[in-house]
């Protein structure tokens, strides 16, 4: 189980903690709305109410034990001076959350280890969705490869990945199978093994040819 510290429970704030917490990791939450503290608490386990751009309030929330801290306020100033404290007090990793590009630059040269846009990361999500909606999601790595989750298609269940000759034809790798009953997730799987239709399928390739076989299933 690892830690994590979420500053700041609006929709974006509040939805990543309540997640975080059902998926078994322990979650400290901060925010000065009395009301939203008093939602989220049935689900994390410690939920305080306090200014988060006081030292000495970020200093009762354990921050160097904290695997990640999520800076989830919207205010410029706020996620600065939060983000500078946090550093001060030895955070081992920040994930800010910014409401634009310019907002992103200012956290991370103050020190924020990742920066998001939600607005924008989501909306790049889903326009890659729609271009090739058999693919369920894209994790780039380097510019020209990425890893992408995909639903196996109907042509694809019942057969062996050694049959389908992914690698041959679109030169793709499947490096993990989850079955999605179960949530059992397989690393390598054989070339004999057959797929099912309740698995998703993790596939390894350069971003065209995993839209390629998106396009073509």
């Amino acid at each position: 189980m690892k830690q994590f510290v979420v500053i700041g429970l609006g929709k974006f704030g509040f939805y990543l903690a309540k997640t975080l917490a059902e998926e078994g990791q322990q979650v400290i939450c901060l925010d000065r709305d009395e009301n939203v503290v008093n939602l989220i608490s049935e689900y994390v386990s410690e939920a305080v109410v306090g200014d988060a751009t006081r030292k000495e309030v970020l200093e009762g929330l354990g921050i160097p034990e904290a695997e990640k801290i999520v800076i989830a306020t919207g205010d410029l100033a706020q996620s600065v001076l939060i983000t500078l404290y946090l550093k001060e007090l030895g955070a081992k990793f920040i994930l800010a959350k910014a409401n634009d590009e310019a907002h992103a630059r200012i956290l991370s040269l103050v020190g924020a280890d990742q920066v998001i846009i939600p607005e924008r990361d989501s909306a790049i999500r889903e326009a890659r969705i729609l271009v090739t909606p058999n693919v369920v999601d894209f994790l780039p790595l380097l510019p020209d490869f990425s890893i992408a989750k995909i639903d196996p298609p109907s042509a694809f269940v019942g057969r062996s990945f050694k049959e389908l000759h992914l690698r041959g034809k679109y030169h793709l790798f499947v490096i993990a199978i989850r079955d999605k009953r179960t949530g059992k997730l397989s690393i390598l799987p054989p070339a004999d093994h057959i797929i099912q239709k309740e698995e998703e399928l993790f596939v390894l390739g350069k971003k065209e040819e995993i839209t390629k076989l998106a396009e073509n299933i």
